[in-house]
């Protein structure tokens, strides 16, 4: 077995090697570069004409990705996300005897195929994601589409693939818009996702993975490690504190993600083939592929199509109650993104910080 870097318990590069196995090949596919930019360019025009957000600088030119490439840029953002956890485990796990080094490389391979096989079948679905850094080190953000997924879906669902292209890049580039001209949106997310994991690092007790010794010799390891780690990932997220922080983490969540859904139908103005395009789309996407579901996915934080189908419900009826201008000062501070109370009840958010009289 090749060494590999002792500071972590995931093997990564087998996470690597089991996502592209899972995800269903490499090619690109299916999307004409000069379209895909010309596609963009109009979706930019058309949010920024719907919403009146303006950037604060340049937006990231659309790139088109294979599913391949897709899962190494999210398992780098995942690897930095999980360097809390994985810091404290190296030192802590104290694995006895001499099948010491065997059990520890078992242990990071059951990690590395857990989250190979999540980044993989994610990989298959995800059509684009404006890749915004969640870590504590910044970096330019990057527009990525999809190609295979995106041409797949369109012959898929029966639609006009130029029009199914177009209503993609309005979702992904109202995105672009969010982070741009919300300065304080990228740092906000990255503090609440840094405190959740810190904090759950500190309270796993990472000395119960030693049991892990004679389930990998005699039994399923990808089993025995999702069963310790999902059960003290629970109690570490379990206190008071931590579900303050996972309810905020997934408002705000709702939020860019409801947003997004709705500018993604009403900017596209009036279009007979959108209505079916939406109910095709519902219905596939039980899941969803960005990279804050495969975090929550790891961290078992149940963050399901009922989050962005809130969010966008929440932000129909704000626009609805207040219009545009009223569901744009949600980017006015974090103090004026919604409650989880709130997003269940919009008309409570639009009279605390739009001041307008509803009924």
């Amino acid at each position: 077995m090749a060494d590999r870097d002792q500071s972590t318990v995931v093997d990564w590069g087998l996470a690597g090697r089991v996502g592209r196995g899972v995800s269903g090949g490499d090619e690109r596919g299916g999307l004409d570069p000069a379209g895909t930019r010309d596609a963009c360019e109009r979706a930019l025009e058309l949010v920024r004409a719907y919403t009146g957000l303006e950037p604060e600088g340049d937006l990231p030119a659309a790139e088109i990705v294979s599913r391949h490439e897709w899962i190494a840029t999210n398992l780098t953002d995942l690897r930095e996300l999980a360097a809390p956890i994985e810091a404290r485990a190296a030192g802590e796990i104290a694995l006895p005897g001499p099948l010491a080094g065997f059990m520890r490389a078992g242990v990071g391979a059951a990690a590395g195929i857990e989250a190979g096989v999540t980044v993989g079948y994610a990989s298959r679905r995800v059509l684009g994601q404006y890749q915004v850094a969640l870590t504590p080190r910044p970096r330019p953000p990057r527009m990525l589409l999809v190609g295979r997924n995106v041409s797949s879906t369109a012959r898929e669902l029966e639609v006009d693939a130029e029009r199914f292209l177009l209503w993609v890049a309005i979702h992904e580039q109202t995105h672009a818009l969010q982070f741009a001209s919300v300065p304080w949106l990228r740092e906000h997310l990255a503090r609440l996702v840094e405190r959740l994991i810190t904090n759950a690092s500190r309270g796993i007790d990472f000395s119960g993975l030693a049991a892990l010794g004679r389930r990998m010799v005699s039994g399923d390891p990808r089993r025995a490690l999702r069963e310790v780690m999902r059960g003290e990932l629970a109690r570490a997220l379990a206190g008071p504190e931590q579900a303050a922080i996972i309810d905020e983490l997934q408002a705000v969540m709702a939020v860019v993600e409801g947003h997004a859904e709705h500018v993604m139908d009403a900017a596209a103005g009036e279009d007979p083939e959108l209505a079916r395009m939406r109910r095709l789309m519902t219905e596939r996407r039980s899941e969803r592929g960005g990279l804050a579901d495969v975090i929550a996915r790891i961290l078992g934080l149940g963050m399901k199509l009922r989050q962005y189908e809130l969010g966008k419900a929440w932000a129909d009826a704000v626009t609805a109650q207040a219009g545009m201008d009223g569901l744009n000062r949600v980017w006015d501070e974090p103090g004026a993104l919604p409650t989880a109370h709130e997003l269940e009840h919009p008309a409570g958010w639009t009279r605390r910080v739009v001041n307008t009289s509803v009924a």
